[in-house]
């Protein structure tokens, strides 16, 4: 079978609208082996078979080696390096190999066609997929090597930082709950406040995250119930605090440290933020009493309460954005494949 049109993966080559066979090749190249269809059948065989043994090893040593490996983490599998992932190990070199065969490949088809005049798109169909496998190749690559899990926060009625999307308060929360009690279904209404200080309503749910930059930053809903949030005023302004939680008021960072019995059995809070002297301190603040600040402000503990709280942890997803866009390529890639086959 002649190489006219070589495609990585055995993807048959286009007939019809190509270059001739060999147009723009030069003679004695010693190198043409590397985008030669052969070498992409063998790669994307190769890719198959350890990704068949990697499955197998997976479910066999879940609990031993493969133990760190979470979702699309390809860190795990480094931590500490281990025999039983050598099909990883040896899927590096044979991927890094495959995509190089699909660049040469694609770049000699292009090339050849634009030279021999071909300019209508679905001659191209092909290449354009195969740009989108290149793209989902790195989206792997980033996800795998790059994304990050970051700590939970508890979100209620107060304005709480979240990373990578601003500030979030809870508006309202919504759960469809099993007869034992079990969420089935959960739905948490966020107002989010970014940098410049704009608005925006979202609605989280187990499996709808908060998503900013194409899905490069998520936050997703972990877990749902009630807290107790201390209401702490200064002047006209009011924050609403968990334990653990801190805020910003009357220009001051006032944290709350945790919820205690004060006198007579009423609730109190340990809060700690600047004294009279401008040294930080941590003081008791019941309902009724007040804490001098630096400027003159007071700190009064205008309610404690139990409300509905969800805890929404924050993931660094760099690959995501890859991935969207290897989808859209390759979307588009198969509609010209399509327009191809039905004229």
């Amino acid at each position: 079978m002649p190489l006219d049109d070589a495609r990585p993966g055995g993807v048959p080559a286009e007939r019809g609208a190509e270059a001739p066979p060999g147009a723009g090749r030069p003679r004695g190249d010693r190198l043409g082996w590397l985008r030669s269809q052969g070498l992409g059948l063998a790669c994307g065989y190769a890719t198959v078979v350890l990704l068949a043994v990697g499955s197998v090893v997976l479910t066999a040593t879940r609990d031993g080696a493969s133990a760190p490996i979470h979702m699309d983490d390809l860190r795990g599998f480094f931590t500490p390096v281990h025999p039983a992932h050598l099909w990883l190990y040896l899927l590096f070199p044979v991927a890094a190999l495959y995509a190089l065969n699909t660049v040469l490949a694609t770049w000699d088809t292009v090339v050849r066609k634009w030279r021999a005049g071909v300019r209508a798109p679905t001659a191209y169909a092909a290449s354009v997929v195969h740009v989108g496998f290149l793209l989902a190749l790195a989206a792997h690559v980033a996800g795998g090597f790059l994304g990050r899990d970051g700590a939970g926060v508890l979100v209620a009625s107060g304005w709480q930082d979240l990373p990578g999307f601003g500030e979030v308060r809870l508006l309202s929360l919504e759960v469809d709950a099993l007869p034992d009690g079990m969420p089935r279904e959960a739905w948490a209404r966020l107002e989010v406040r970014d940098a410049a200080g704009r608005l925006a309503q979202e609605t989280v749910g187990y499996n709808v995250p908060l998503s900013a930059g194409g899905g490069a930053s998520l936050a997703l809903l972990v877990d749902l119930g009630r807290t107790w949030v201390a209401r702490i005023a200064a002047g006209d302004a009011a924050c609403a605090l968990a334990e653990g939680q801190r805020c910003r008021i009357a220009g001051e960072d006032v944290r709350l440290v945790r919820l205690v019995p004060g006198e007579g059995g009423a609730p109190a809070a340990v809060v700690g933020a600047r004294g009279p002297s401008g040294a930080d301190q941590v003081r008791l603040l019941a309902r009724g009493g007040a804490l001098a600040l630096p400027r003159g402000g007071e700190l009064r503990l205008a309610a404690i309460a139990s409300e509905q709280a969800v805890v929404l942890r924050t993931r660094e997803a760099p690959g995501n954005p890859w991935a969207l866009a290897a989808s859209l390529v390759m979307g588009a890639g198969i509609a010209l494949l399509w327009r191809k086959l039905v004229r």
